[in-house]
């Protein structure tokens, strides 16, 4: 798994196609059930992460805070430019 949040997407995609599996016996079907159930607990705890790092970059973007490298590139240079530092 890389670190991208198209890598989870693409994790979840595919636990639900292995619930989906047709002709599974009984003991694929549970583990199946079973390495579902992991990865969204898994899941979860990443997208409650994700949440948590965006509300903070939203505080330190309202009280004017927000780190040069939580900026997009645009933004950046526009800073470093505004502040004279140059590239």
């Amino acid at each position: 798994m890389k670190n991208k949040l198209q890598d989870v997407r693409d994790h979840l995609v595919l636990a639900m196609e292995r619930l989906n599996e047709e002709g599974a016996d009984p003991t694929a079907v549970k583990a199946a059930v079973d390495r579902a159930k992991a990865v969204s607990t898994v899941a979860n705890s990443f997208i409650d992460s994700v949440k948590v790092e965006i509300d903070a970059i939203r505080v330190a973007s309202d009280c004017g805070m927000l780190p040069v490298s939580v900026a997009t590139p645009v933004l950046a240079e526009r800073k470093r430019d505004a502040l004279g530092m140059g590239k």
